[in-house]
């Protein structure tokens, strides 16, 4: 149900959005011609955004790859992504709008905004288009919108020299940057010049909100799965998996805190020392009394499946991981009373084929 009112309300948006650009389009006098164009590229920018939400796991995440899908892009760094998102996106409806009918300090940040945006473009197909993980429908949209900035910066660069000989401006300043731009200059080689100090800037800018100086590469190598990935993701989850294997995998490692890999009925599982207690103490059972055992064991598998079913993000394993700490604490006591050397038998959980 809420994925359909999502989808719902996403569609609406977007109609609305589609009916603001036509109604700007056409404000603005811009050729009859561009209209499709333009809502066309809107209405791709739109679920390229959508579809890319889908793909939401961080690489430090087991996820069921049924349900869901790594990110291309790490959510660490969305914020350096998104502002180059916006801004090249201003820049880009700016320049198609208005051509070079722009002041040459805002023209330049246009091209330089457009520059970047490009190289950040052919990044993101580039990861899209990786030789284990390809998303061609996704990877087509910075393709199409790279060809269109190009194509736009090119308008632009071919009206500039005209529109900055015939203007004037009050402002003394603004008319000696103007001269400077159209004569000793073009435009085009101060906006390629100010393209490193300008993301330099804006790099200084977003380390003052929390980001990386490297903020855009990492964006590319913290994932997994992707052509520039640098990671190797957990185990996939199995739906008939221990709920408390699932806790270790999907649980915020600050709080589960796993430990090492490990092997269970074959396969690989990321292992914490609140999944040893417990395994530790069923083997404890199982040498004190079989039957005991056998019907613990019994209503475990019955009930542990339906249990690991809601257990699928780390808020939820988080709680888990709490909600288990007194049986943890109970486990321990018993081992400790119980076990002759009770560290080396937690410590020998999930080193063989348990």
């Amino acid at each position: 149900m809420l994925s359909f009112i999502f989808i719902f309300v996403f569609l609406i948006v977007s109609l609305a959005i589609l009916f603001y650009t036509a109604a700007y389009l056409y404000k603005r006098n811009v050729p009859l011609w561009q209209y499709p164009i333009a809502l066309l590229y809107v209405l791709w920018a739109l679920f390229f955004l959508f579809f890319s939400s889908l793909f939401g796991a961080e690489y430090t995440r087991a996820i069921d790859p049924i349900d869901e899908d790594y990110t291309f892009i790490s959510g660490y760094y969305w914020p350096t992504f998104l502002t180059y998102f916006i801004l090249y996106h201003v820049a880009l409806w700016t320049l198609w709008v208005r051509k070079a009918k722009l002041p040459p300090l805002p023209l330049v940040l246009c091209l330089c905004f457009l520059y970047i945006g490009i190289v950040v473009n052919i990044a993101i197909a580039s990861q899209l288009l990786g030789e284990s993980n390809r998303q061609e429908e996704l990877a087509s949209f910075p393709i199409l919108s790279s060809l269109i900035a190009i194509l736009v910066i090119g308008r632009s660069l071919m009206a500039v020299r005209e529109e900055l000989s015939e203007k004037t401006f009050k402002n003394k300043w603004l008319n000696r940057l103007n001269m400077l731009l159209s004569s000793r200059f073009t435009v085009l080689t101060w906006s390629v010049l100010l393209v490193f100090p300008i993301f330099v800037l804006l790099t200084l800018l977003l380390m003052i909100f929390g980001q990386d100086y490297d903020a855009v590469v990492k964006g590319f190598t913290e994932t997994t799965e992707w052509r520039f990935s640098q990671h190797d993701h957990p185990p996939y989850l199995d739906h008939h998996g221990h709920y408390l294997c699932t806790v270790a995998a999907c649980g915020s490692p600050r709080l589960v805190k796993p430990l090492r890999w490990g092997k269970r009925g074959g396969r690989p599982i990321i292992v914490n020392r609140q999944l040893q207690i417990a395994n530790a103490f069923e083997e404890l059972i199982a040498d004190f009394s079989p039957k005991l055992h056998h019907f613990l064991r019994t209503n475990y598998d019955k009930y542990g499946y339906d249990l690991s079913q809601k257990i699928k993000t780390p808020i939820a394993s988080n709680i888990t991981y709490l909600l288990m700490k007194p049986l943890e604490w109970f486990f321990l006591f018993c081992l400790y009373t119980f076990c002759l050397h009770p560290e080396r038998k937690i410590e020998r959980q999930y080193l063989n084929n348990d």
